[in-house]
């Protein structure tokens, strides 16, 4: 069964932030981009990142999930660059 364009911006995602975090020589403990379940409303994802035991999370629309499976500009990645600033800060 092939993944849908959500699930492959999730994945788009979490491999774009690795490289921003090794460009930035930031190591993260985790990154993830979860959905579903009873933390996440519907048709949200949720991106986490853990540097040093410090979490930053940033809530993302199913629409900028599935946006981002075919492009790496706009809005939400400018709120993704914003969250990884946090931890270069």
């Amino acid at each position: 069964m092939p993944l849908t364009p959500f699930e492959l911006g999730k994945l788009k995602i979490v491999g774009h932030v690795r490289e921003e975090l090794d460009r930035a020589a930031i190591v993260a403990q985790s990154i993830r981009c979860v959905s579903g379940g009873i933390e996440t409303p519907p048709g949200i994802a949720r991106l986490l990142i853990i540097v040093n035991g410090t979490s930053e999370t940033l809530d993302l629309k199913a629409h900028e999930v599935e946006a981002c499976e075919s492009i790496v500009v706009g809005e939400t990645w400018h709120k993704i660059a914003a969250l990884i600033g946090r931890f270069a800060g």
